[in-house]
């Protein structure tokens, strides 16, 4: 599968924006937070898995909120052989269209267009491994599901030379024994189910057929004998009744004399009650009279004592309002006294504020001035970084080109064949080298090794080699040895002047006549006496190899330097010395600056804000006051002023404090004044309230006829309780509480009776209805559930034993596909480590379990668990195994890796091989690892990464990026 383009309209916060992905390698999508990348993913899961119609929670979650509108996505993407256009609208006016663009073009709608995409999904791609690959934000980025992968054992299967479960013969003969088991017992909890099923519950009913007829005819056996039981019992209840009856009816008449006797007393007690009443009256009438004359004495005296009180408390509080009003005056002056303090406390205490303002605005100039160095300083080693910015990826291919130089020169001067000039007359003989070779410029470095070389050759053979050149040497040289001596003869016959090399831009050599010049034949050479003779000597075949190596050494290292912009290796080493001298200084400028904490902009306001109330003080402050000299002389005098102030606060306090004092006094005087007048008033109303509810009870009657009724009462309520005492007496000599319960319990044991013989009657009628049903087959309907028991038990023996021979049979071809799964464990371990000693380096390691899930990890001979790795490996672990999935698939059964938001717990160096792997994943001829077998480049896998921090990818070479804008904008985001 290959996603080339989605479109979103209306999902979220998205109003309408339109995507494209690069078909192969890495397509990174940017933008900030809340853009809706989360959302592009969530949304081709939708279209891909949810019908139009559907009214999920996760189709309802992506409507706008502040729209009337259906949610709709659109997506163009490849899968297989065909090219598909597939379009969704939720909610409202819901809709379903596919356009299929090859292999022949067909367009389809609704339900047929749904599950004509789920057909073609499940035919040509792996979407299980779709879902696997994918890394969602806020979710796990382990990798799970992926032992399941039908394209995955595949490619693993091939990549095991076949050894592997995928063949489908196998899976066939697989899924056949499992349709066999699911015959017999389900999935999830292997309980029986289907034709098993049926015969255990056909057995468990016939089971309990019989046992419910063997039951049902002891019942009937147990009804008949419990039938003679309960008439028996019936008739001894009949005969216990009659005499329960006679004893009920003796106590109800022995009830009705109690009953008598008990009314008379209560009439007795009514007497009592009523005369008790008339003598508490009589008594209360009595002592009312009494307390009423005794009031009326005692509030006269109280009265009179009360006045006097009154006139001895007038003269106190005379005296104490004379004390206030001398208080008041004093508190009036400390009160003036303090408000001058106060002032000039405020004056001092503005003076120090000023000169101590002064003073914090020329410290904040000065941090002005540091932190505007420090950033002269960031900028200036930003500036030297970006001047000797160099890759040391490139400088590493500089060394190794000028190596390759070096060792092809080594190998020219190693086998070239050497000439060795020997002045034999009195003539000058000269030696010119090439300096041109076959339209390839020398470089002098190489004249100058060349001649160092001839130097070393020559002191050889000043050390003992033969004049006409050691053994061993190439025809080369002996022919220009001999060619050397004749033109030393001519020279000495003929008077030749001088032999030579000559060749155009040569660098000429004088041959000394005390020792010979040797030079190694690494490019022709031309050498001519003048006017006597010309001898050309050229390099063998072996000798123009070489040299053609060197040239192209040479020019690549002259085209890495050219890419560099140095001259050769060591200016390139400099520069990137530089670079790194340049990337200390601004990590050091940068920390110096950040050391310093300090927001330029807040300087500047806090000195506009300082300026300010300094101004502003002056034009306040009174010229005609002497200013202090300095914040010394300032702190001093406000100082001063703050303790006149407390002094003058403290003399007020106390002026306060003694008004307080006389202030309450008077209060409580004049409260008490009051109280007295108040309790005066009060008295002398109730006095005379009292003397006159004393005359008109007089009036009504005398205190002697008061005193009479008071004992007429007595006397009547102790004749009532004398008769009350004698019916009393006759009440319990009759034994009430006897009677009651002996009645109580008669009426019980007569009811009980009744009940028995109801009971009885009924069970009787019960039994009989029973056996009345009860048919006269009953014992040969046993015997035939018992038969029905009997096959039932035989067909159930005979469905267990095929169960159990069907799960036999899985469980065996399970533990053989799983002997097999482990020939195809290798490739994916394999793969795993290939990529992930890209990431952690050449000692990593993992081992992986049955369900294709590293377990463990190897790291510098250190094995730990997988999950008790650090976040950030566990995550760059997770991203080698998606990696390695997709590389194994491949494109033909390939899916998009789809990346959001990952990588945000590794570290800089780990996040710079991530995106390098990415990069490398995503290439041709990278996903695999290798080439193919038949020497074309392994095509790239599909990559699309979500991010908010474009710098967390930064080191993806090969990524193309694809820029969102806010959700807010609304905006259409290009596709490009």
């Amino acid at each position: 599968m290959r996603l080339l383009r989605i479109r979103l309209t209306d999902f979220r916060g998205v109003a309408d924006r339109e995507l494209t992905f690069a078909e192969r390698g890495v397509t990174l999508v940017e933008g900030p937070n809340e853009s809706g990348k989360s959302s592009t993913i969530e949304a081709f899961g939708l279209l891909l898995d949810e019908l139009d119609s559907s009214k999920k929670e996760a189709v309802r979650a992506v409507k706008p909120r502040h729209r009337d509108a259906g949610p709709e996505v659109e997506a163009e993407f490849r899968v297989g052989g065909h090219h598909l256009v597939y379009r969704k609208r939720w909610l409202l006016r819901s809709l379903t269209e596919l356009r299929v663009l090859a292999p022949a073009p067909e367009t389809l709608t609704g339900r047929e267009a749904h599950e004509r995409v789920v057909a073609i999904l499940s035919q040509a791609t792996d979407y299980d491994l779709f879902k696997a690959l994918r890394v969602l934000q806020d979710k796990p980025f382990d990798v799970d599901r992926i032992a399941t992968s039908t394209s995955l054992r595949a490619a693993l299967d091939a990549a095991a030379g076949g050894a592997g479960p995928s063949d489908r013969a196998e899976d066939t003969l697989v899924e056949r024994v499992e349709k066999e088991v699911a015959r017999y017992y389900t999935p999830k909890h292997q309980q029986p189910t289907g034709e098993y099923r049926a015969a255990l519950d056909a057995y468990a009913a016939a089971v309990r057929e019989a046992d419910e007829l063997s039951e049902a005819l002891a019942r009937v056996e147990s009804d008949a004998e419990r039938h003679s039981e309960v008439f028996a019992r019936l008739g001894r209840l009949q005969q216990r009744l009659a005499k329960d009856r006679g004893e009920h009816e003796k106590l109800r008449e022995n009830a009705a004399i109690v009953e008598t006797l008990r009314r008379r007393r209560e009439e007795a007690t009514a007497l009592v009650e009523r005369a008790e009443r008339d003598a508490e009256l009589a008594a209360s009438a009595r002592e009312a009279r009494q307390t009423l004359v005794l009031t009326v004495g005692d509030h006269a005296t109280d009265l009179k004592k009360l006045r006097a009180d009154i006139e001895a408390q007038a003269e106190v509080r005379a005296k104490a309002e004379a004390r206030r009003n001398g208080v008041l005056a004093m508190h009036q002056e400390a009160d003036e006294a303090h408000r001058l303090a106060l002032r000039r406390l405020q004056e001092a205490d503005a003076d120090h504020r000023w000169q101590r303002d002064a003073h914090e605005l020329e410290r904040i100039k000065a941090d002005r001035e540091a932190v505007a160095e420090a950033d002269r300083d960031v900028a200036a080693a930003q500036a030297e970084q970006a001047a000797t910015e160099i890759d040391d990826r490139l400088v590493d291919r500089i060394e190794a080109a000028d190596r390759a130089v070096r060792d092809a020169r080594t190998a020219i001067e190693v086998t070239a064949a050497t000439v060795r000039i020997e002045r034999l007359g009195e003539g000058e003989v000269t030696v010119s080298g090439a300096a041109v070779a076959g339209g390839v410029s020398v470089p002098a470095a190489r004249a100058e090794q060349a001649d160092t070389a001839t130097a070393v050759a020559a002191a050889g053979s000043a050390d003992g080699e033969s004049a006409d050149g050691a053994e061993g040497l190439g025809g080369a040289q002996s022919t220009v040895a001999a060619v050397a001596g004749t033109a030393g003869h001519g020279a000495a016959v003929g008077g030749v002047g001088s032999i030579g090399f000559v060749a155009p831009g040569a660098a000429r050599t004088t041959v000394p006549s005390t020792e010979p010049v040797v030079r190694r034949i690494t490019d022709p050479l031309v050498i001519e006496a003048a006017g006597v003779l010309r001898i050309t000597l050229a390099p063998g075949a072996s000798e123009r190899e070489l040299r053609a190596k060197l040239d192209l050494a040479e020019a690549d290292l002259a085209d890495l330097c050219r890419q560099a912009g140095v001259r050769d290796l060591a200016s390139a080493r400099v520069r990137l010395q530089r670079h790194s001298d340049a990337r200390t200084s601004l990590r050091a400028a940068e920390t110096a600056r950040d050391r310093l904490s300090k927001d330029p902009s807040a300087l500047a306001d806090e000195q506009a804000r300082l300026e300010t109330r300094i101004a502003d003080h002056l034009d306040r402050r009174d010229p005609g006051t002497l200013p202090p000299v300095d914040r010394h002389e300032a702190e001093t005098v406000a100082e001063h002023r703050r303790a006149e102030s407390e002094e003058a606060a403290a003399h007020l306090d106390l002026a306060a404090a003694a008004l307080r004092t006389a202030a309450v006094e008077a209060g409580e005087l004049a409260a008490a004044a009051e109280n007295l007048r108040g309790r005066a008033d009060h008295l002398a109303a109730e006095h005379e309230a009292a003397r006159a509810r004393l005359a008109q009870a007089r009036a009504v009657a005398d205190d002697d006829a008061i005193e009479s009724r008071d004992g007429d009462a007595a006397k009547a309520l102790a004749t009532a309780v004398q008769d009350r005492a004698a019916h009393d007496a006759a009440y319990r000599e009759a034994a009430p509480e006897q009677v009651d319960w002996l009645l109580t319990n008669a009426r019980g044991v007569l009811t009980r009776t009744e009940a028995e013989i109801a009971e009885a009657r009924g069970e009787l009628q019960r039994l009989a209805g029973r056996l009345e049903t009860v048919g006269d087959d009953l014992a040969d309907r046993r015997r035939e559930a018992e038969a029905r028991r009997d096959v039932a038990d035989r067909e159930r023996r005979a469905v267990t034993a095929r169960a159990e021979a069907a799960r036999l049979l899985q469980e065996t071809l399970l533990r053989r596909r799983a002997e097999a799964t482990e020939a195809y464990q290798g490739p994916f371990k394999e793969q795993v480590e290939r990529f992930g000693r890209l990431v952690f380096g050449p000692s990593f390691g993992v081992t992986v379990d049955g369900d294709l899930r590293v377990s463990h990890r190897t790291l510098h001979g250190r094995t730990d668990p997988y999950p008790e790795l650090s976040t950030g490996a566990r995550e760059a672990v997770a991203m080698c195994v998606r990696l390695a999935c997709a590389a194994l698939v491949g494109p033909e059964g390939g899916v998009p890796v789809l990346i959001d938001d990952a990588l945000g717990a590794a570290d800089p160096d780990r996040r710079r091989t991530l995106g390098a792997l990415l990069s490398h994943a995503g290439s041709a001829g990278g996903v695999a690892g290798a080439d193919s077998t038949d020497g074309t480049a392994t095509p790239g896998a599909q990559i699309v990464v979500f991010t908010c921090d474009p710098d967390r990818y930064s080191s993806v070479g090969s990524a193309q990026v694809r820029s969102l804008v806010q959700n807010g904008d609304r905006e259409n985001s290009p596709s490009e």
